[in-house]
């Protein structure tokens, strides 16, 4: 019995150490960011990432030491890396819509069916966790209202149960379909922040193809098709066409 007492304060211990570890780095990146020494926090946020640590804050603090260094692109593309983990932040959303003002590029937004641009802001207000933790609540209340419908002996609570459990099953469902939607966002990554001072999207992937128009640094693009060292990309405005891997950076 001393032994497993024993063995469960060294693991204790051990995850205590383990975690000061991890947060070292954080810190001292924090420390050089308040210091105002942004270059060295950039350097330190971007080799917390390299360990495959991911957190919003961290590519937020990122995004902002790269903001006061004047470096637009990397500013914009860690804010809309730091969204796609905390979509609902405001300060997140804010601090991309100031840094957008810095593009050169002003794009138009194609217009959207009211209906589909309601639901979409509606699924891009919480994270894939969120939504989660709500398809399942939403289910155990199904459970719930279930058993009541099921077990109660009053006609009027047998209905109302059965009523509030279905409208429980379909919230359910629909907070999954979202959570899912989330999750494919976070895994596909089909957006991209242009990184070159300035590239010339062709009509066909070849060098000798068509110039159709330019764009410049930290103009967000969709990525639709991937043909050898060439991506075909679209922008918000409905335009079309193909430039080189190289000059966009994936969110």
């Amino acid at each position: 019995m001393q032994k497993f007492i024993y063995t469960l304060i060294a693991l204790a211990l051990s995850i205590q150490v383990f975690a000061q570890i991890q947060a070292n780095p954080i810190q001292e990146a924090n420390d050089l960011y308040q210091k105002g020494e942004f270059e060295e926090a950039v350097k330190s946020y971007e080799s917390v990432l390299e360990t495959r640590i991911e957190a919003p804050e961290i590519y937020f603090n990122l995004a902002n030491a790269y903001y006061k260094t004047g470096k637009i692109a990397p500013a914009i593309l860690n804010y809309e890396r730091a969204l796609l983990l905390s979509p609902e932040d405001e300060d997140i959303k804010y601090n991309l819509e100031l840094a957008q003002k810095n593009v050169t590029d002003k794009l138009e937004v194609l217009p959207e069916f009211f209906v589909s641009s309601w639901v979409s802001g509606l699924w891009n207000s919480l994270s894939a966790n969120a939504w989660s933790w709500l398809s399942i609540g939403f289910f155990f209340f199904f459970l719930a209202l279930m058993s009541l419908y099921l077990y109660s002996k009053q006609s009027r609570i047998k209905k109302l149960g059965f009523f509030l459990s279905i409208l429980c099953l379909l919230s359910s469902l629909v907070f999954y379909n979202f959570a899912a939607k989330m999750n494919k966002q976070l895994t596909l990554r089909e957006y991209a922040i242009v990184f070159s001072p300035s590239v010339t999207v062709k009509g066909s992937p070849d060098e000798s193809g068509t110039q159709l128009f330019l764009l410049h640094e930290g103009t967000k693009v969709k990525v639709i098709e991937a043909l050898g060292d060439w991506r075909n990309i679209k922008l918000s405005d409905g335009n079309q066409g193909w430039l080189k891997k190289e000059d966009i950076e994936i969110i």
